[in-house]
């Protein structure tokens, strides 16, 4: 049976004037990752982790289509990892 967790993520991010979010890199322990291009960006919550109100972005990480999740009210960045058990 498929499990799943909330991954906390370090993010640069540049908050413009508009009030939008644009994330420019994923910093994941040492490595850190360039995001090539914001696909998109929504309220949404998945429902197989804990949080409160996040923006999903599905971003392009070299090539590669990734969603990340901001939660506003916390301030913290994360992404959901599937593992089995």
């Amino acid at each position: 049976m498929a499990k799943y967790q909330r991954v906390p993520l370090n993010v640069d991010a540049l908050f413009l004037s508009d009030g939008t979010i644009k994330p420019r890199k994923i910093i994941l322990k040492d490595e850190v990752f360039t995001i090539d291009k914001v696909i998109s960006h929504k309220n949404y919550c998945p429902r197989v982790v804990p949080c409160v109100a996040p923006v999903e972005y599905t971003v392009t990480v070299e090539g590669v289509s990734k969603k990340i999740y901001y939660e506003p009210h916390s301030n913290m960045w994360f992404s959901v990892k599937r593992y089995e058990k």
